[in-house]
């Protein structure tokens, strides 16, 4: 069963306030957004909420979710309402960062240590990245682009995330849950979308200041057969001059592997299992659909009260 506490960080009063709340919306998402727990519960004079108070969640011992009141409220009804995040909300902060060689994950480590983010198991991403330059871009943002740039020139998929306190990378392939939604398995209604409107592309055209020539270099790789069927969809960037030829050709390769094909995403509501959250894969089986495949946890959002998920996922 879940059980919800609360400690006021100014008294250091701890409470447990599962049975005054009566709705609770655990929210994940796979990139560029904190965990979210959302609550309302019946006002006790007993249970002071504050800016920054500590709220968790857990489940048969297990934590789940570590954050901190970003947002409250009362209504005439006695009722209290409370937003909180977990610490990966301080990710949000901008900042300026220039880096030499460093993978994703020595990036991490960096920016948490400048932020006081505390830090759990990091993978090692093991990718060097030859140069990054973000300049007042969020702290969210510049990890992000370590891992893509990751993903292109590796193939291999890594997650950003919150282990109840403990800010985590972990591999996409490693963190597969031993579990089926689907038909006869948690699934109670769905629905599927293909598309092609949003990152796919089937034109790659990379380009690299050249300070000998005091031109650009361009890079093009494209698949005429998706073009004839969808039309020109171009993906373009800027790279670093540090890379070299072979790499900025590998790396035109590697995008149109990854992009060029439409994102099939699906979304499943279904009875909660909270072992479930954004980052995680686990396998679908749909018959009414077609679909039998792993795909990956994009959205996640669990009522605690109905004991109800929402799930949106896509192919991996």
């Amino acid at each position: 069963m879940a059980q919800i506490l609360y400690q006021n960080i100014e008294t250091g009063d701890a409470h447990d306030i599962t049975t005054l709340v009566t709705s609770a919306s655990w929210k994940t998402k796979r990139t560029g957004s904190p965990a979210q727990l959302d609550l309302t519960l019946v006002s006790d004079p007993a249970v002071e909420i504050t800016e920054g108070g500590i709220v968790t969640l857990t489940e048969d011992g297990v934590g789940l979710f570590y954050g901190y009141v970003f947002k409250y409220s009362r209504n005439e009804k006695e009722e209290v309402s409370i937003t909180a995040y977990d610490q990966m909300r301080y990710l949000k902060n901008k900042d300026t960062y220039v880096f030499t060689g460093q993978t994703a994950t020595a990036i991490t480590q960096q920016i948490a240590a400048d932020f006081s983010v505390k830090v759990g198991a990091l993978e090692d991403t093991g990718y060097a990245i030859p140069s990054m330059v973000e300049d007042g871009q969020t702290l969210f943002d510049i990890i992000l682009k370590a891992l893509d740039l990751t993903l292109i020139n590796t193939g291999k998929m890594y997650y950003l995330w919150d282990d109840f306190g403990a800010l985590r990378i972990s591999d996409v392939a490693k963190s597969a849950i031993a579990l089926t939604v689907g038909d006869e398995s948690l699934a109670t209604g769905y629905s599927y979308q293909s598309d092609i409107d949003g990152d796919t592309a089937n034109k790659i055209k990379l380009v690299r200041d050249n300070k000998e020539t005091g031109k650009r270099d361009v890079w093009i790789v494209m698949d005429s057969s998706t073009q004839k069927r969808w039309g020109i969809l171009q993906h373009y960037d800027k790279v670093a001059e540090e890379l070299n030829s072979a790499q900025v050709a590998a790396m035109a390769d590697s995008l149109l592997k990854l992009k060029n094909r439409p994102k099939k995403s699906l979304s499943v509501n279904g009875l909660s299992d909270l072992s479930i959250r954004a980052g995680r894969s686990l396998f679908i089986d749909i018959s009414g659909l077609g679909v039998s495949g792993w795909y990956i946890v994009d959205e996640c959002t669990h009522d605690l009260i109905k004991e109800t998920m929402t799930l949106k996922v896509v192919i991996v």
